[in-house]
C-alpha cells in the first residue's frame, strides 16, 4: 500500500525551506546585538534528524543523547558560571554552535547507520568536514563562516539520509 505522506527527503526540503522563511522574518524584528549573537540557526537540522530518528525507531535515543551532550555546551556554561542574567558573548555564541555542531556530527552518523548501515554512515562520515577548532583569535566572520560550512554539510548529510531512507522504504 503506497503512503500519501510526502517522501522524508521532501519533507525535509520543506521543513529547510520554511524555517529559513520564518528565521528572515524573525531576525528583522531582533536588535542588531542579538542579531549579532544569532548568525547561525541549526533548528532545521535538528528537527529533521528528530523526524529520522523516529522514522527508523532512534527518535528517543536520538533526542535523550542530544540533551545529555548539551548539558555542558558553552552558553549553558556560561550561564551557570556567570548567572543568566550576565550578557552572552559573541565567542560564548560562537563556542555554542561549535558544541552542538559536534554533537549533531555524531548522532548523524549514527541515524545513518541506522538507517542503511554501515556504507551510508561512511558516505555521511565524508560528507561532514567536522568541526574546525575556532580560536577566539579569528575574527567572528571567519569563526560563523566555518560554522556555516559545518551547518551546510549537515544539512547535506540529512538529505542523504532521508533519500536512503525513502529508497530502503520503496523497496
Amino acid at each position: 500500500m503506497e503512503s500519501s505522506a510526502p517522501a522524508y527527503r521532501d519533507r525535509i526540503e520543506q521543513l529547510f525551506a520554511d524555517a529559513r522563511r520564518q528565521r528572515e522574518e524573525w531576525m528583522q524584528q531582533l536588535p542588531a546585538a542579538l542579531r549579532a549573537l544569532l548568525p547561525l540557526d541549526a533548528t532545521p537540522i535538528t528537527q529533521g534528524m528528530a523526524l529520522l530518528a523516529d522514522a527508523v525507531g532512534i527518535g528517543e535515543r536520538v533526542a535523550s543523547a542530544q540533551r545529555e551532550q548539551s548539558h555542558a555546551n558553552a552558553a549553558v556554561l556560561h550561564g551557570r558560571v556567570f548567572g543568566r542574567e550576565a550578557p552572552l558573548t559573541q565567542d560564548t555564541a560562537l563556542a555554542a554552535f561549535a558544541d552542538g555542531a559536534r554533537v549533531r556530527d555524531g548522532l548523524l552518523l549514527q541515524l545513518a547507520e541506522t538507517v542503511d548501515g554501515a556504507g551510508l554512515r561512511r558516505d555521511v562520515q565524508e560528507l561532514l568536514p567536522g568541526v574546525p577548532d575556532l580560536s577566539p583569535e579569528l575574527p567572528a566572520d571567519e569563526r560563523t563562516a566555518a560554522l556555516a560550512t559545518v551547518f551546510a554539510a549537515q544539512e547535506q548529510a540529512l538529505l542523504l539520509c532521508a533519500q536512503r531512507l525513502d529508497d530502503v522504504l520503496r523497496d
